[in-house]
């Protein structure tokens, strides 16, 4: 049984030691949560990595010469050339005030110097626009509160190359209350106080080691980030009160036969998963020898929480999350893992479920309809108001509880507890009908007949019959080792992201040039250059992904 006054306790603690931003507040929490562990009997190191971390400290805005209470946004404005940004940016221009739709349609006329206000969360999309259209600052109605955002899309510390794709347009959010009191044509006033700067910062580990002679042996990694917008208490320290907590009941435990390695870092608010990245970087040989499950444990037992099922899963580790509810109540689906909440290990193919467990439904309240929130986190979620009071302690203990159900399950059965041929059939199954979509829609134009003719389309198909054969075989014969590695060879594939601004190497897998070309061939203009030059992209991409096919093959 969980330990309920542990799980307060431990929370109440870590939101007591304040903003949480690679602060020292942060090395404080980091000394607490070491406690912590160590009293319920986990052995506990910290190390520290490199992290490129960027907030703004300090926002001055003034509308007419009055002052308007704002916020700013992490990656605003993070470079000075090549170099961190540290100090002041300050913007004068005039207000206009956008509806979604006007801004949708918007495009600047002259040498205007407007300052727009926008309904919503910050985000880079926007940003982006206003700053191809040379506007001077974006401010974000966030709602009844002033909800804070990270404005970039490179994943984790920068690397060279990618300086281009941070945001160079000053941005802050205000209160619904304040945009109110805002008028068309007003003067506007805006001095960011930016703080950007490399760093280096603890991470924590807590191991739970087997308590069974068993030589194969593998890891689950239990993770969460530390750093917090005010208080953090929903986001995140209820998400290590409840690794704690858990710790407490894994060691319990007489029948374990695997490992736990819960895995505590910064910067995932402040530095776009920075922590996580840095962290796998690190242990990189570790992770893809010994790791066969990520359960990540971010925002649980939100006031209001109702909403059970929607929790991230993959198709390897949906089973998995169904034994970790039995007995509880939910009409949700499961949703399918995306890039966030620290995925940084989909790039070497481990496998994941969880993150947040239940959701807030959503709210027709002002706060929740122009923040874009649609329930999810509740109300109090990247505010200076994420304190204890936005915790319901009986839903901390459920989501606590359903968490640490799994838990167990992938302690006991370990990589058996995952189901390798869903993963398998979901994979092929999305390239079979994106492939046949392809031969389907051939153009009788006879260059893009040339396109559709190559062999490498049929030896795809057949080659995705074959493994299907091999990998049903293998689900049933292989040991633990075979198995783990077939299965991160095809989550790899599966969960490729963007090249675009994202630092890591899943940005190049062969999946991801496949379906981003798809998608954008079936958008252009037949005989376009776009249209060709999505053609060679498919084949390039069905190439690439044949011969990640035969490499599972050699396994």
């Amino acid at each position: 049984m969980l330990d309920q006054t542990l799980l307060m306790q431990t929370l109440q603690d870590i939101a007591n030691t304040g903003e949480r931003l690679s602060n020292p507040s942060e090395e404080n929490a980091f000394i607490v949560i070491a406690e912590a562990f160590k009293n319920v009997g986990a052995e506990v190191n910290i190390e520290r990595v490199p992290l490129f971390v960027s907030t703004v400290d300090n926002v001055r805005m003034t509308a007419d010469g009055q002052r308007i209470k704002a916020l700013g946004n992490a990656m605003t404005l993070p470079l000075d050339g090549n170099n961190p940004r540290q100090g002041t940016v300050s913007v004068q221009g005039r207000l206009r005030i956008l509806s979604a739709s006007d801004w949708q349609s918007y495009e600047k006329k002259g040498n205007s110097d407007e300052i727009v206000l926008l309904n919503g969360l910050a985000n880079l999309n926007d940003l982006r626009k206003a700053q191809a259209l040379g506007l001077k600052a974006v401010l974000f109605d966030t709602g009844d509160r002033i909800h804070r955002m990270i404005v970039s899309d490179v994943w984790g510390s920068p690397t060279p190359g990618c300086e281009s794709r941070y945001v160079t347009m000053p941005n802050a959010s205000i209160k619904h209350s304040d945009a109110l009191t805002l008028k068309d044509g007003m003067r506007i006033t805006l001095e960011l106080a930016i703080n950007s700067r490399w760093t280096t910062s603890p991470v924590l580990m807590a191991h739970v080691r087997h308590n069974e002679q068993n030589s194969e042996a593998f890891t689950a990694i239990v993770t969460g980030h530390i750093d917090s917008w005010g208080d953090g208490a929903l986001d995140n320290a209820s998400g290590i009160a409840a690794m704690v907590a858990s710790a407490k009941e894994i060691l319990t435990l007489k029948n374990r036969k695997h490992d736990v390695c819960y895995v505590i870092w910064s910067g995932h608010s402040h530095g776009r998963y920075a922590g996580s990245t840095a962290w796998h970087d690190k242990h990189f040989n570790w992770l893809n020898e010994k790791v066969f499950l990520n359960l990540n444990c971010d925002c649980l037992g939100a006031v209001g929480s109702t909403i059970l099922g929607k929790t991230p899963v993959m198709a390897s580790t949906a089973a998995l999350a169904r034994k970790a509810h039995e007995g509880i109540s939910f009409t949700e689906a499961f949703t399918r893992f995306n890039r966030s909440c620290d995925q940084s290990f989909m790039s070497m193919g481990i496998p994941s479920v969880f993150s947040n467990i239940s959701e807030v439904p959503p709210s027709g309240s002002v706060s929740m309809k122009v923040a874009g929130l649609s329930g999810v986190y509740g109300p109090y979620w990247h505010t200076t108001d994420d304190t204890m009071q936005g915790i319901d302690p009986q839903a901390l203990m459920r989501d606590t509880e359903i968490f640490t159900n799994g838990l167990i399950q992938s302690v006991i059965e370990g990589p058996d507890a995952l189901d390798l041929m869903a993963e398998w059939n979901e994979f092929s199954t999305t390239i079979r009908e994106k492939l046949n979509v392809v031969k389907e829609k051939q153009s009788t134009d006879s260059i893009s007949e040339a396109f559709v003719n190559e062999p490498i389309w049929q030896e795809l198909l057949d080659k995705l019959s074959e493994m299907n054969i091999v990998i049903q075989k293998r689900a049933v014969e292989a040991n633990s080792q075979v198995k783990v590695q077939t299965l991160k060879h095809i989550v790899a594939m599966a969960y490729s992201a963007s090249a675009l601004g994202l630092q890591d190497r899943a940005g190049q897998k062969a999946r991801s040039l496949l379906v981003e070309a798809f998608e954008k061939w079936t958008k252009a203009k037949e005989e376009s250059f776009e249209y060709f030059s999505a053609w060679t992209a498919m084949v390039r991409g069905a190439n690439q992904l044949f011969a990640q096919l035969k490499s599972i093959e050699r396994l």
